[in-house]
């Protein structure tokens, strides 16, 4: 079980302090505060790792391209060849 403070834990990660508490204090990265220091075990930073994966080369749906459209480009040419692109 491996816990380090913020800033070995960002420097072994290759990441900035400010990211890594942009990930605590915004998408609640799991720490052990002790007063005012904090460490991060390794085993919760995989776990909220793989809990936070997203996959963004993914196809989008039809009805999520029908929703991001607006309403009046909906039925026109441009949503069917948004759909062929995509």
């Amino acid at each position: 079980m491996s816990r380090l403070n913020k800033t070995a834990f960002a420097a072994q990660e290759g990441i900035s302090v400010p990211i890594l508490d942009s990930w605590i204090y915004r998408h609640s990265l799991p720490v052990i505060r002790i007063g005012r220091r904090i460490y991060i075990e390794q085993s919760d930073f995989e776990t909220w790792l793989e809990n936070h994966k997203k996959v963004i080369n993914e196809k989008p749906s039809v009805k999520s391209m029908e929703i991001a459209l607006p309403k009046q480009c909906r039925k026109s040419s441009i949503a069917s060849k948004m759909q062929r692109i995509y």
